[in-house]
C-alpha cells in the first residue's frame, strides 16, 4: 500500500467512524476528477485534498467540521474541471447542508471558465465563511509545506506575500466573526506563521 492509499484509508475510516457520509460522497465525486499527479510529477494529484482534510479534522471548535470536509475535497473542481456549482449542490440530499458547502466552494474558487474573480472580493467572502475561511487557510498551509523544492524561489515568495497581504487578515476578520471557531483559526494562523518562518530561513541559507 502506498502512502497516499495509507492517508486515504485512514481518512475514509475517520469519515465512516463520524458518520460524514456526505463528506465521503464529496469525497468519491472529486477524487473521480483528481486523478493525474501534482507538480512534482510523483504525488498523486489528490493526495492534496486528502492530506488537507486530515489536517482539518484535528482542529477544534469548527462548527461546519463536515461540511469543511466536504469543501476541501471539491475546492479544486470547479476552477479545474468546470464543474457548475448546481451539480456541487445536486450531490447532497440535505438541503442546507448542499447550500453551506456549494457556497464555499464558489467562494474558494478564484477563477471559472477563464474569468477571474477580483482577489480582494474573493477573500472578503471568504472571511464572511465560516466553512471556507477554515478550509481556505488549511489549503494555504498544505500549499506552504509542499512547495520549497518543487516551485521556484520566485513564486514561493510571491505565496508568503499572499499570505501576509491576504491570508493572514482574512484569517482574523473569520475569527472576530465566527468566535465559537477561535481555536481553530489560531491552529491556522500559528501553522502558517511557522512554516512562512521556517521557508524564509530556507531562502535566507541558500543565498
Amino acid at each position: 500500500m502506498t502512502p497516499f492509499e495509507k492517508k486515504l484509508l485512514t481518512l475514509r475510516q475517520q469519515l465512516i467512524g463520524a458518520r460524514y457520509f456526505n463528506a465521503l460522497t464529496a469525497l468519491d465525486f472529486a477524487m473521480a476528477y483528481h486523478t493525474g499527479t501534482r507538480k512534482d510529477g510523483v504525488t498523486p494529484e489528490f493526495q492534496h485534498q486528502v492530506e488537507i482534510a486530515l489536517y482539518a479534522l484535528t482542529l477544534a471548535d469548527v462548527k461546519y467540521r463536515e461540511e469543511v470536509v466536504a469543501t476541501i475535497m471539491l475546492h479544486d473542481v470547479r476552477e479545474d474541471y468546470h464543474i457548475t456549482d448546481h451539480e456541487v449542490a445536486s450531490l447532497f440530499d440535505d438541503a442546507g447542508f448542499a447550500a453551506r458547502v456549494s457556497r464555499a466552494v464558489e467562494n474558494m474558487t478564484k477563477e471559472w471558465r477563464g474569468e477571474k474573480k477580483d482577489e480582494v472580493g474573493l477573500f472578503e467572502d471568504m472571511a464572511n465563511d465560516p466553512i471556507a475561511s477554515i478550509a481556505k487557510g488549511c489549503d494555504r498551509i498544505h500549499n506552504l509545506g509542499s512547495m520549497v523544492g518543487v516551485f521556484k524561489i520566485e513564486k514561493q515568495k510571491v505565496y508568503l506575500e499572499e499570505v501576509d497581504h491576504l491570508f493572514i487578515p482574512m484569517l482574523k476578520t473569520a475569527r472576530k466573526k465566527f468566535a465559537y471557531q477561535h481555536n481553530a483559526y489560531m491552529n491556522i494562523l500559528h501553522m502558517m506563521r511557522s512554516q512562512c518562518e521556517l521557508i524564509r530561513a530556507i531562502h535566507e541559507a541558500s543565498k
